[in-house]
């Protein structure tokens, strides 16, 4: 008794904390679209550092990282150099994004490729990637959250009811204060995140007989998890440099993020911020010690997906195992908002404002905006059940579709030569590669998503080269980086 007593107080600290968060946003907010999409481009550095690190740590990477490290060996905590990528980023092209997004009033990732290329295909393209491919990543964090309540609990909390409980808990505080309440919950569930993760693999290690006893078994009957080149690597070193391509370039192109560039106060945050990042990457010391304590304590599970659970429901107490839990939801809670926000902003500015009521009131793209929260919501509770339980696959798919519009990004700050029929070329070679590759072969997706990104590379250049120069693009391309410099050191 005393001890759901404990985990029923724990249960609804973690469910009021947010929502008492909420409130304080609320108090703070402007009952308008530039204060709900983006808080007034007002986002403080530490804010910013919550919520863009608590986005980024995803169930894709709490439950994913330790079954996968438990799949793969050593493929994943790589993940040391997909944090230094993804922090790059935020200093080469994320400066560059808030400047010309603060200048000329950006919201959507769709109004940086409208202004510079000016092409109706390509918009839509980018809306498009922006939509789908994003909805497919938050039907990843359900998967992975809801399913392991529903094992965890021995099918007592229904994947129906907990999925009902997290979209009432995410609509209330997303209607309370849009972006501003994302990041201050995000401050609670970042921080959940981090403990959990080292708590858990501390514990199981401990479980397992210490990380030398451990290393000791691996390197005795499973020297292959410990490799990832030479003759047992099983092909690790090409998945390795596939995946340091296409996670943290499709999480950086994800609309969640060019949302969190150009809600920045300061140019000064892209500095301090790839610094922090990187910093974070510590926690993933978490996941390689529970992965590799799943080897030894569960040798053989073909449903490496459930590692995470099996564990903690096999040897921690009910307690320890629900703080856990409660942590793998923040990862996935952290996630969602964030997607969901965003893409009820890339639907009310892209498509409602562009396309339905031009014309529109701030009030009423207000409305819609938080209308649209709460049908993104129920759409992505219907579809749950069509969506694999292959957590990786389901994060690579959707990463690998996003990461595709890096190629005319990296046109439009960096080369005058880049144009709207290279962009649109290259990215419908990208992904018609990536889904013939993924839907034909037996190939791992991200691997499929690489080829498809050198694809879109090569044929942006290609054709770019091969037409005449597009003068409104090239001069307005040249003119962007002079004022950039110019203005930001």
């Amino acid at each position: 008794m005393r001890t759901n007593s404990i985990i029923f107080l724990l249960i609804s600290a973690f469910a009021f904390v947010p929502l008492f968060l909420a409130e304080f946003a609320r108090k703070d907010s402007v009952n308008t679209t530039a204060d709900f999409f983006l808080q007034r481009r007002k986002m403080g550095l530490f804010p910013m550092y919550a919520t863009v690190y608590a986005t980024w740590m995803s169930a894709f990477a709490f439950m994913g990282a330790i079954s996968y490290f438990y799949e793969q060996g050593p493929t994943y905590m790589t993940t040391v150099g997909w944090d230094a990528l993804f922090a790059l980023l935020f200093y080469v092209v994320g400066r560059r994004i808030w400047f010309y997004g603060r200048k000329y009033h950006y919201v959507t990732p769709m109004d940086f490729f409208h202004d510079i290329y000016q092409n109706r295909v390509l918009d839509a393209l980018v809306t498009g990637i922006s939509l789908v491919f994003t909805m497919i990543y938050i039907e990843l964090q359900l998967i992975g959250g809801l399913f392991l309540i529903q094992s965890a609990t021995h099918g007592r909390i229904s994947m129906q009811i907990s999925g009902a409980i997290f979209f009432i808990v995410l609509i209330t505080y997303l209607w309370a204060g849009g972006l501003r309440a994302v990041a201050m919950t995000d401050v609670f569930y970042g921080a959940m995140i981090i403990i959990t993760i080292f708590l858990a693999g501390i514990f199981l290690v401990k479980v397992g007989g210490g990380a030398e006893h451990i290393f000791q078994q691996l390197m005795g009957k499973n020297t292959d998890k410990l490799m990832i080149a030479g003759p047992h690597a099983k092909g690790r070193a090409a998945l390795w440099i596939s995946l340091f391509l296409v996670v943290p370039i499709g999480a950086f192109m994800g609309p969640q993020m060019w949302i969190r560039c150009y809600a920045a106060k300061r140019a000064r945050h892209f500095e301090v911020l790839p610094f922090l990042l990187f910093l974070s990457s510590a926690v993933f010391i978490g996941t390689m010690l529970a992965g590799c304590a799943g080897l030894v304590l569960f040798p053989d599970s073909s449903n490496t997906s459930m590692i995470p659970a099996n564990l903690l429901v096999k040897y921690a107490s009910p307690v320890f195992a629900t703080l856990i839990f409660l942590g793998i939801t923040a990862a996935i809670f952290s996630t969602a908002n964030s997607m969901i926000h965003a893409l009820s902003v890339v639907f009310t500015v892209d498509v409602y404002k562009r396309h339905i009521r031009p014309n529109s009131a701030d009030r009423s793209l207000l409305i819609v905006a938080k209308r649209t929260v709460l049908v993104i919501s129920l759409l992505s509770y219907a579809i749950l059940a069509l969506f694999s339980k292959d957590l990786m696959n389901v994060g690579f798919y959707a990463l690998s579709g996003t990461a595709q519009l890096i190629v005319p990004v990296v046109g439009a700050l960096f080369w005058k030569r880049s144009s709207a029929s290279g962009a649109v070329a290259g990215i419908l070679s990208g992904l018609g590669i990536f889904l013939l590759f993924t839907l034909s072969f037996d190939a791992n997706t991200s691997i499929c998503g690489a080829v498809g990104l050198f694809l879109n590379a090569l044929v942006f250049v290609t054709v770019s080269l091969a037409k005449e120069p597009d003068a409104a693009t090239e001069e307005k391309i040249g003119a962007y980086r002079q004022d950039f410099s110019a203005n930001v050191k």
